[in-house]
């Protein structure tokens, strides 16, 4: 483990320009070729058109830029319906929003739109849209665009995401109208402090998408369906920086580049400077590597594993790795708490002390040891560890301890028989299956942990791969005692999670129907509603500290691991600027290809 941790220890870089990037981000031999600095971008205007400007160095135009997805392929290029990540990555290759995040320091920052302005403390937020911005189709993108895609897509609850349950202030939906043609009001009845990257939710064209919901006699139905994984690419009308160009069934997605998209270089030309999006279909992460080494793919995420072999074969070829830090993500294990089901783990599972004997009985140390190679650190709360909210209080949470596991399952009424197997009051032994996606042989790997420390305690364990849209549709109906999976996480705005944490979310997994909420859901719940209405920091994140005990305690979720997040890029590819908030791709539409 010191050896690999030497190979990315963190050395202190910086780049000479207007915004310091953090000492900790860079690692040895990761800076670019030609380092760059970051500069704010700016809007020019250009025959009437408010173009956003960027100040990286000019590029070459043309080639493609080779990345990867993992499973069988998207469900849907329909951003607004999409539900797992493949999709909503891919879809949000083409589809841009009203802001973004400052990949340097993270604050929010106009990008559709071109300015805004905040009034009445904080409840209205007046959004002016860039003049002259259009659709890929030519028509050209307004206010009616913004309006139609919260009023009739997300407030409406047909939009497939949950984005809806995370809008919802103490019952009441924000109000948003249309002021002119370029400028959309948004206004709130009492303070809500996620407010301004909420509304930065990607606009849907009205022209294209209102039809389908206005014919339709099930327009949920319809609208779920419409822009689905068989769509003809010539159908989508995108305003991002690539349009869909082919989709070859579980090999490959295919984007070209969108002409008519605003952002631009210094010399006022059209971006991206790439012809070419190409995402190559792979089914686990060893392949995925394979394919980057033999520079089949531009840029990877790196296990911990596979650092110091990457670290190795760097020496020998072009190509950086970069230690982006903590990642935003968490793995956990989550037990299917629902009590509609009629199976006997049922009982086992909504068992307080079974839960709590199983977290402390996993090793979380040999999971980062075994598992991540040492890149990485156990996990124990919903926030990740570079969250600005995480609880540091009990961030390190506790070790491995089976006898005190063994304490809390004879709480719990279990006990053991004679040949030392787990069994309940009524004499079941305790056996469940962990289910986890295929193409993730990291999360494969921790489940044989599981099935080792679980198995000390007499409790058997079966570990089933799936793939992963199966995996994410048997997650939505409930039909699963036990998976191991990860949130894609945050540093900023842990309401961006209320879908999981709200008695509303659509991403109420451990429990889908909650009938009966637990006085802990409803705590939970409460926490989220209420701190939402605080501007102040301190005061917000004592409620989140709370929930963070709260998810400690009851264990809806066993966070498990955080892993470093690990990145590598062929060297050939240009004004790359590697950020722990923007990662690698965060200004595409600049990255070139010098070969």
């Amino acid at each position: 483990m010191k050896k690999i941790l030497i190979l990315v220890l963190i050395c202190f870089v910086h780049f000479g320009c207007s915004k310091t990037i953090d000492s900790k981000i860079l690692t040895p031999n990761s800076l670019p070729l030609h380092p760059i600095k970051y500069l704010s971008p700016k809007t020019v205007t250009v025959d009437s058109v408010d173009f956003k400007q960027v100040q990286y160095p000019i590029g070459k135009f043309g080639g493609a830029l080779n990345l990867s997805a993992f499973g069988s392929g998207p469900k849907t290029f329909n951003l607004w319906a999409s539900t797992d990540a493949t999709s909503s990555e891919l879809a949000g290759r083409m589809f841009d929003s009203l802001f973004e995040t400052d990949p340097i320091n993270g604050e929010i920052i106009p990008h559709l739109a071109k300015e805004y302005k905040i009034a009445d403390e904080g409840k209205t937020i007046i959004v002016k849209l860039r003049d002259g911005i259009k659709w890929s189709d030519g028509k050209e993108i307004t206010s009616d665009d913004v309006v139609f895609t919260w009023n009739d897509i997300v407030f409406s609850g047909i939009e497939g995401g949950g984005f809806q349950s995370l809008c919802l202030i103490d019952g009441k939906y924000p109000t948003v109208r249309k002021l002119d043609n370029k400028t959309v009001e948004f206004m709130t009845h009492v303070v809500f402090a996620p407010f301004l990257r909420q509304i930065s939710y990607p606009p849907a064209p009205k022209h294209i998408l209102e039809p389908v919901i206005k014919s339709s006699k099930d327009p949920k139905e319809d609208f779920l369906r419409f822009w689905g994984a068989d769509v003809n690419p010539n159908d989508l009308v995108t305003n991002g920086p690539f349009k869909l160009s082919r989709y070859v069934k579980g090999e490959r997605v295919e984007f070209v580049k969108n002409p008519k998209y605003f952002l631009v270089n210094k010399k006022n030309q059209r971006l991206p400077y790439l012809d070419k999006l190409v995402y190559i279909l792979v089914q686990d992460k060893s392949f995925e590597l394979f394919k980057f080494l033999g520079e089949e793919l531009d840029i990877v995420s790196v296990r911990g594993e596979d650092v110091s072999l990457v670290k190795e074969v760097e020496k020998k070829k072009d190509f950086s790795v970069v230690n982006l830090g903590p990642s935003s993500g968490t793995e956990f294990l989550v037990f299917n708490l629902s009590r509609d089901t009629l199976h006997v783990s049922t009982e086992w599972f909504n068992n307080l002390y079974f839960r709590q004997a199983v977290s402390h009985a996993i090793d979380r140390e040999g999971i980062v040891d075994n598992v991540l190679a040492g890149i990485g650190k156990p996990l124990f709360t919903p926030e990740s560890l570079a969250s600005i909210f995480l609880n540091k209080k009990i961030a390190d949470g506790y070790p491995q301890d089976l006898e005190y596991s063994r304490k809390l399952l004879a709480k719990g009424g279990f006990k053991w028989n004679g040949d030392g197997k787990l069994v309940d009051k009524s004499g079941n032994k305790v056996e469940f299956t962990i289910l986890t996606n295929a193409e993730n042989t990291t999360r494969q790997a921790i489940g044989v942990i599981l099935q080792d420390d679980l198995s000390k305690l007499g409790i058997k364990v079966n570990l089933r791969p799936l793939d992963f849209n199966t995996l994410i549709g048997r997650s939505d109906t409930g039909d699963f005692e036990a998976i191991i999976l990860g949130f894609t996480g945050g540093f900023f705005e842990p309401n961006d999670g209320a879908n999981v944490w709200k008695l509303s979310g659509r991403l109420h997994m451990f429990d889908n129907k909650p009938h009966k909420p637990r006085d802990w859901e409803i705590e939970i719940d409460r926490i989220f509603n209420d701190a939402t209405k605080l501007v102040e920091f301190e005061k917000r994140k004592k409620l989140y500290d709370r929930f963070q005990e709260i998810v400690l305690e009851q264990l809806p979720f066993i966070y498990l691991s955080s892993p470093l997040s690990i990145v590598a890029y062929q060297k050939r590819l240009q004004n790359v600027l590697p950020t722990i908030y923007g990662g690698v791709t965060h200004n595409l539409e600049s990255i070139y290809k010098s070969h």
